[in-house]
């Protein structure tokens, strides 16, 4: 837990240091504004957020710090993380350049603790994908399977999804979030997970912090295709501003599972309340 926390809070600098805005000294209602906008929670959020405070603490500032912890935990706290608990098919989608493929390989690593895991290269588009995602399954020492002779993308997924492993972890092609054929295809791969498994599969969607309040928007367009049922946030490298990952939970409903916090296999943190609090306020 506490190597968790240290990097939860080196990959939440930035956020931390446009919060620090608040620390210390008298401060407006402005200057409250100012923060979270620059901590990238987004105006639309940001002055929601705000004047609902503002009505209920009655236009004072003193102990606002403190009341945009808890209404932030309250946010963070509504949506609980679907267990991963074995038997478990993950679905992961996500566009291009998210860091997707890397995090089925971090994903891997993690829950193989727990059981047998096996990662499916279904980016049958891209031969780059599967060669990629066959170094990270060697890397971190699980199985990996990727047929060849197959174009369709949901007949790799079904042939995976027959095996028996505690954990599948299906890597789909990145896809640009407005192009709706590509949509439809990611559904495709779901029906054909649970008509091969007869189970509903894990759907992850793996976002990039760096973009901030664009991941909204791609979060939105994939959670109407499908059901997403939980995000993870990649590259949280101390540059990124990682209030963004509040206003997606609140309008999208969807919980945070995992940060990524850098380029190694273990830099996959969970993703805690409490701890994303701490990181971000101190």
């Amino acid at each position: 837990m506490k190597k968790s926390l240290s990097l939860l809070k080196k990959a939440l600098r930035k956020t931390r240091e446009n919060l620090s805005l608040l620390e210390g000294r008298v401060f407006s209602w402005e200057d409250a504004e100012e923060a979270l906008l620059l901590a990238d929670f987004g105006p639309q959020f940001t002055q929601e957020l705000l004047a609902s405070l503002r009505k209920e603490m009655g236009g004072e500032t003193m102990g606002l710090k403190s009341a945009l912890k808890v209404r932030i935990k309250e946010i963070l706290s509504q949506y609980p993380a679907p267990a991963l608990s074995p038997p478990k098919i993950i679905l992961m989608v996500g566009v291009n350049g998210s860091g997707k493929t890397t995090t089925c390989g971090k994903l891997a690593l993690r829950l193989k603790e727990k059981g047998s895991v096996l990662l499916v290269a279904a980016d049958t588009f891209r031969p780059a994908a599967s060669q990629q995602l066959q170094k990270l399954a060697e890397a971190v020492e699980v199985d990996f399977f990727s047929p060849t002779g197959y174009s369709d993308p949901a007949a790799v997924a079904y042939e995976a999804s027959r095996k028996p492993y505690d954990y599948i972890i299906i890597d789909t092609a990145g896809r640009l979030h407005t192009r709706e054929n590509l949509m439809k295809e990611a559904v495709k791969i779901k029906g054909a997970v649970e008509k091969a498994s007869g189970r509903k599969p894990t759907v992850i969607l793996v976002l990039d912090a760096t973009i901030g309040q664009n991941s909204i928007a791609q979060a939105r367009e994939f959670s109407r295709a499908m059901e997403v049922d939980g995000l993870i946030m990649t590259k949280l490298d101390g540059t990124a501003r990682g209030g963004a990952v509040v206003p997606i939970v609140e309008k999208l409903k969807i919980p945070v599972l995992f940060v990524g916090t850098g380029e190694g296999m273990e830099d996959l943190v969970p993703f805690e309340p409490t701890a994303f609090l701490e990181a971000v306020f101190g």
